[in-house]
């Protein structure tokens, strides 16, 4: 098994050396914790935000990385409508901005400001991520937004340009069909795409045009992937499904999974990772799940300290089995925080656990799912998307679905929820690529 590239170009990063590929701990250590000291005294003297935030923390006597425990979280409600705070750089500096909006109908955004160094990294990051996935002279189509510059898709096509791969934007899936025919018409050999938008064509009736064999690696980024959607594009393509974890706030990457599929290696030259305790925020050791915070050593425009993302993860002890000793690898994230809804008792029902049950339904590529309150009981309604005409077919077995998932057969049994109406419909397609399903609460 090749070992990931990943670890070369961290090394090289951190040892200013192209041809350095192993490092010691002690070496990792030391460098993360002198670009810790390094980007807080930067942030203390050039964001007003944190200017005010840090004022009476160190930044250059920082004696381990223990010490950043010190240090505030910075949060998404920081970010919302005041994120010119955080800027460090004159806005003649600034190339690319990203605005987030909130899910649902709370009109709050965020902002986040790149330069071109800022830009730069990422495209390099996604450079040596995909080197992983992809083999030069091979074709990938992008399922991302990219017709603009700088966005995903576009950064995409810069980076894969380096290793003699030819990245072609697609957008989102609308039509199925026609993106299956260009699969075939352009003869693609990598899939990029948010999970369930491209499970659409994986599971369409055409999807049998593509052939088996054709697509050799797909790759999935923005959303929880469950186990279910991965053995599906396994079993219908006969291909390897890799998994990015990544998030505007990251500056668009955060690591990769490599051919063992044990962990994203997460980009250490760029970022300090920590688990925190979700309700606490005291630090988690390695195994420990929890929220997933990060630190930008690199970034100008706007460096983030300790950013809570939200992220439901843990930092997986030991090797991989492909050859990684010396950096940090994340299990797969469970979905955030926010994806979880509290049933009653000690109930709660998320994202990750409809996703397990529902997407082992034949024929299923998307569904919504929401929450009412109905004679003073808790209803959980879904609409379910198809891409077949087998409509009862596929309502049925999503029914039973989800009165065997463990967390609603528990809560069902002891009174907690009731199914209520299972129905099928057209189900929203996703608007950006930082676009999150949710489980709509509609209880008063």
């Amino acid at each position: 098994m090749r070992r990931t590239p990943m670890d070369k170009w961290i090394s090289s990063k951190i040892s200013k050396n192209p041809l350095t590929e192993n490092l010691s701990q002690t070496e990792v250590d030391h460098y993360q914790l002198e670009k810790l000291s390094e980007i807080i005294d930067y942030v203390k003297s050039e964001s007003p935000f944190y200017k005010a935030n840090l004022r009476d923390l160190p930044g250059k006597c920082l004696l381990s990385l223990d010490d950043m425990r010190q240090f505030p979280f910075t949060s998404a409600e920081d970010l919302q409508d005041r994120a010119s705070k955080f800027i460090c750089v004159s806005q003649s500096e600034v190339q690319r901005v990203v605005t987030l909006r909130n899910p649902g109908v709370d009109p709050k955004t965020r902002r986040l400001y790149f330069t071109a160094d800022d830009v730069e990294q990422t495209i390099d990051f996604f450079h040596h991520g995909m080197s992983t996935i992809v083999e030069p002279g091979q074709r990938v189509l992008i399922l991302m937004p990219g017709d603009r510059p700088d966005t995903v898709g576009d950064l995409l096509v810069r980076a894969l340009e380096r290793m003699d791969v030819e990245g072609i934007v697609y957008g989102f899936v609308h039509d199925p069909v026609n993106a299956i025919r260009e699969i075939v018409r352009q003869q693609i050999d990598v899939v990029v795409g948010v999970p369930t938008n491209t499970l659409s064509l994986a599971r369409h009736p055409e999807s049998h045009l593509i052939g088996r064999g054709r697509i050799k690696n797909v790759l999935l980024s923005s959303d929880y992937v469950s186990p279910a959607i991965v053995r599906e594009f396994e079993r219908v393509w006969s291909c390897s499904v890799f998994n990015h974890y990544g998030s505007t706030e990251m500056g668009f990457g955060g690591g990769v999974e490599c051919n063992a599929f044990c962990g994203y290696h997460m980009r250490e030259a760029d970022m300090y990772f920590e688990i925190v305790d979700p309700d606490s925020g005291e630090s988690k050791g390695p195994g420990e799940p929890g929220e997933v915070v990060f630190t930008t050593f690199t970034r100008k425009a706007m460096p983030l300290i300790r950013y809570r993302t939200g992220d439901l993860s843990r930092s997986l002890p030991g090797p991989c089995p492909c050859g990684s000793k010396i950096f940090r690898r994340l299990e797969r994230v469970r979905g955030r925080i926010c994806d979880f809804v509290r049933l009653g008792g000690n109930h709660w029902l998320g994202i990750p656990d409809l996703d397990d049950a529902l997407f082992g339904v034949n024929e299923l590529i998307e569904y919504q799912s929401s929450l009412t309150c109905r004679n003073n009981e808790t209803q959980l309604d879904v609409i379910a998307d198809a891409g077949t005409n087998r409509k009862q077919y596929v309502l049925e077995n999503v029914r039973q679905a989800l009165t065997q998932a463990m967390v609603l057969k528990n809560a069902i049994e002891d009174g907690s929820i009731s199914i209520g109406a299972v129905v099928f419909g057209a189900v929203r397609k996703p608007e950006s690529s930082s676009s999150k399903r949710t489980i709509l609460d509609q209880r008063s």
